[in-house]
């Protein structure tokens, strides 16, 4: 696996948990992300925030 590869999965994976970790539906909050049609979901720092 490239180095660019290991980058894109690691970052997917710690979203992934992060979303879990709060509760977020993560396909969904990724469509949000990038403009996919569906409930708006607000940034993550602001659910991650939110927990603290």
């Amino acid at each position: 696996m490239s180095r660019d590869g290991s980058v894109a999965r690691d970052t997917m994976l710690g979203l992934m948990k992060t979303c879990r970790k709060l509760a977020l539906p993560f396909w969904q909050y990724l469509g949000d992300r990038i403009g996919l049609e569906g409930q708006a979901i607000p940034p993550l720092a602001t659910h991650v925030a939110a927990k603290a």
